[in-house]
């Protein structure tokens, strides 16, 4: 059909485009341009630029052509020019080289269902490339030479693209990695897009300006707000919302913010967590009125404040927060409580105010103080000299008044420790001893060798940080050799590397392992992780039992066993939600880890929670329906006949009804207690450790329909404020000191655009 170069054809006998009615008749040239095609320049007009190239039917009895075409360009209403030697899909416009052979087509699978991600990331390897088809050459022969064409055109591009990259990065200070990033992949990729539909365009021309950026921000944030807004308040509404309130400030500008995550299972009984906001604080105090001020300010974004009741709040122990949400029902920070176990356990928190040579004379000598210490005391003395005015003598009052409160706390401190049996001295000076040799590796840049050595550099130790300490210790005994040799070739003094104890350490980080396994099983938001609450402390509390073969040596230990037990008690008290979580958990719905009151309890929380939900939800249990009558047996014959008549059944009938009510609750927890067990796991240890409880009530919450309304409102409390500390590490890396005049309301809404697009991609947990 390429004899002549243009055809006036009908298109019911002879090709014709696929887009056009069948009826009509089409104009077709075979191209004679000095304009050259290749097949991935055809492909991506055919795609892209769907006014000016379409495919046109040919008209054959190969099944193949049922759903391939011939490219072409439109040149007119009804009138195209074919482009010679190709053919494409119709439907995701795949283009083969064709001269006679039909086999590339016929094996050919539409690749038109493939997502939008997939077929994107394929455009980055598609060459926009136009270079010469011979007619006289074979389909394969014009293949190769094209692609060997393509592929050296394609490394010069990808050569300049490192050039440009490599300056960018070092005269920008970015980091290298940015190239991994999925962002900036996107933007090429946009920015190849618009190249071929519009061509050569410069950058200034499609780039918008930082105040453009800034809207655009907003008005999304916004945008997603209204989206969610219905979802929140559905969940509140269902009594099944959490949401986990803290402070912070940025490392920069000192600016303090509000932040507050939420979490919520939805109708397919999965758990969805979502960073609200993370709000300027302009509250001139942080007092519980004014947290709750800015609190609800944020709420309102989504207006959730009526429902503020019916939330249930994680935060941690602060003052502040448990003031302003006093009314509320909350559930405090686990992970908080656990880690100020651990600090109290070791004297961390008293010790770490204390010089080490007051503390522990027989093994650490008094050394001068620092030049730090020392230009701060001068500090010192020359601002005493200028304190006149009564303002600042109540200040320096105040100070005094503090520094005596906390020189005695000191005192008692050395004294208590001063007493302490040796073989718990000596434990004590093995964490100090850990702890100055990782300040003194960073002191003298060690850790760079380590890095070369591929040892594991060392990690200091911090009160603020959970399980520091154990990550302390643990960089430290795996470093131990490595730092030998590398002490050695420096002629560095081994003496804070003899010192430590090696049995000590392996028996400390043996003690902590426990903690560790249960700190970040409760920092879980993937999963509910409020059920393994009171397993958790009990597996702690069994790793504290003395072993029947534990030495003698193990004095020290048997010390900080019975601590540990003594503070955990103290300090660690189950809330009803974790008592709830555990009967709602069907691995352990008998709760043979508590105790009998335990056990008592958790049943009567459960039944009133589901009296709370039958008023929600204006439940009534089925009655006769009666037509209010007094009774005519017999006559009335005073005022109190009458009005006794006229109340007993009435009572009777309620009375009634709560007992029925009450029965039927009875029974649900009584057969999910004897039949709730979840056999759709493995017993496998890995599986039983992110075993979900969320995959027993999506197949069974039919059968128990008052006892998984409480379900999808327990297992949405998370057992740690994690989530809300995440937040803020996300805030750090907008806030950075280059970007350190970002405002914060932008910061906000960069915060909550963040987590909303991870939100849509759905929940990265065990699917269930």
């Amino acid at each position: 059909m390429y004899d002549s170069e243009c055809l006036l054809l009908d298109s019911n006998d002879h090709p014709s485009s696929c887009t056009q009615p069948s009826n009509s008749s089409i104009s077709m040239s075979i191209d004679s341009s000095s304009e050259h095609y290749t097949r991935e320049s055809i492909m991506l007009a055919l795609k892209y630029k769907p006014k000016e190239y379409t495919t046109v039917k040919k008209t054959s009895k190969a099944l193949c052509w049922s759903k391939f075409g011939l490219p072409a360009k439109i040149i007119g209403p009804g009138k195209f020019e074919i482009i010679k030697n190709f053919a494409s899909c119709t439907s995701c416009f795949q283009t083969y080289s064709y001269s006679s052979s039909t086999t590339a087509m016929s094996n050919h699978k539409c690749k038109c269902l493939v997502s939008s991600s997939e077929n994107q990331s394929k455009i980055e390897l598609i060459p926009l490339v136009k270079s010469n088809t011979s007619t006289t050459y074979s389909d394969t022969t014009t293949s190769d030479s094209t692609n060997s064409v393509n592929h050296k055109t394609l490394q010069k591009h990808k050569r300049l693209m490192t050039s440009v990259i490599s300056d960018w990065v070092c005269s920008n200070t970015r980091p290298i990695n940015i190239v991994e990033d999925i962002g900036l992949k996107e933007l090429v990729e946009q920015c190849i897009k618009t190249s071929f539909v519009c061509g050569p365009v410069s950058a200034s021309s499609i780039l918008p300006c930082r105040k453009t950026i800034s809207k655009e921000i907003k008005e999304t944030a916004n945008n997603c707000r209204n989206k969610i807004k219905d979802i929140l308040i559905k969940a509140a509404r269902e009594r099944s919302l959490t949401l986990s309130p803290d402070l912070w400030s940025d490392g920069y500008k000192k600016t303090s913010y509000l932040g507050c995550t939420a979490h919520w299972v939805d109708s397919l009984w999965k758990l969805n967590s979502l960073e609200l906001f993370c709000l300027p604080y302009r509250q001139s105090n942080k007092t519980g009125a004014s947290i709750l001020k800015v609190l609800e300010e944020g709420l309102s974004l989504f207006d959730l404040v009526p429902f503020m009741s019916d939330i249930i709040w994680v935060c941690d122990g602060g003052s502040n927060l448990l003031k302003a949400l006093e009314k509320f029902t909350v559930v405090r920070c686990v992970a908080h409580r656990l880690n100020n176990c651990l600090q109290t356990i070791f004297f961390q928190t008293n010790a770490s105010k204390v010089k080490k040579h007051i503390l522990f004379p027989d093994h650490f000598h008094d050394e001068s103080e620092d030049e730090d210490d020392q230009d701060s005391k001068n500090e010192n003395e020359q601002n005493d000299d200028g304190f006149d005015d009564d303002g600042v003598n109540d200040q320096q009052k105040a100070c005094a008044k503090y520094n005596f409160i906390t020189s005695n706390k000191k005192s008692n401190a050395v004294s208590f420790i001063a007493q302490l049996p040796t073989d718990v001295k000596r434990i004590l000076v093995t964490i100090v001893q850990c702890k100055e040799l990782v300040k003194y590796v960073k002191k003298i840049n060690l850790n760079q060798d380590l890095e070369d050595r591929n040892a594991l550099v060392l990690l200091q130790c911090t009160i603020v940080r959970w399980l520091s300490l154990l990550n302390c210790l643990e960089s430290v005994n795996k470093s131990l050799i490595t730092l030998g040799e590398i002490f050695e070739e420096k002629n560095l003094n081994k003496g804070k590397l003899d010192k430590i104890n090696v049995c000590l350490l392996n028996k400390l980080i043996d003690f902590l392992k426990p903690w560790e396994y249960v700190m970040k099983r409760v920092q879980s938001s993937k999963i509910p992780s409020i059920h393994i609450v009171t397993p958790s402390i009990c597996i702690i509390n069994s790793s504290l039992e003395t072993k029947s073969d534990d030495s003698k040596q193990d004095k020290g230990f048997t010390y900080f066993r019975q601590r540990a037990k003594t503070i955990i008690k103290e300090k660690i008290q189950y809330h009803p939600i974790h008592l709830m979580a555990t009967f709602l958990n069907p691995k352990t719905r008998k709760m043979k880890h508590l105790s009998v009151e335990q056990r008592e309890q958790s049943i009567e929380y459960i039944k009133q929670e589901m009296l709370l939900f039958d008023g929600v939800n204006g439940f009534k249990l089925p009655t006769t329906p009666k037509d209010p009558q007094l009774p005519i047996n017999h006559p009335i014959k005073s005022m109190s006949d009458f009005y006794s008549n006229a109340e007993d059944n009435d009572e009777g009938d309620i009375d009634k009804q709560a007992a029925l009510r009450s029965s039927s609750h009875a029974l649900e927890i009584e057969l999910y207690t004897k039949q709730g067990s979840d056999k759709s796991k493995s017993s496998d240890e890995s599986h039983e450790e992110e075993y979900n409880p969320l995959s027993f009530w999506k197949k069974m919450h039919s059968s128990y329909p008052a006892l998984s309304k409480i379900a999808a409102r327990i297992f949405s409390v998370p057992a740690s404020s994690t989530a809300v500390e995440r937040e803020f590490s996300l805030a750090g890396n907008f806030i950075t000191q280059k970007r350190s005049r970002l405002s914060p309301d932008v910061v906000n809404d960069m915060v909550f655009n963040h987590s909303f697009k991870v939100y849509q991609q759905g929940p990265d947990s065990t699917d269930i």
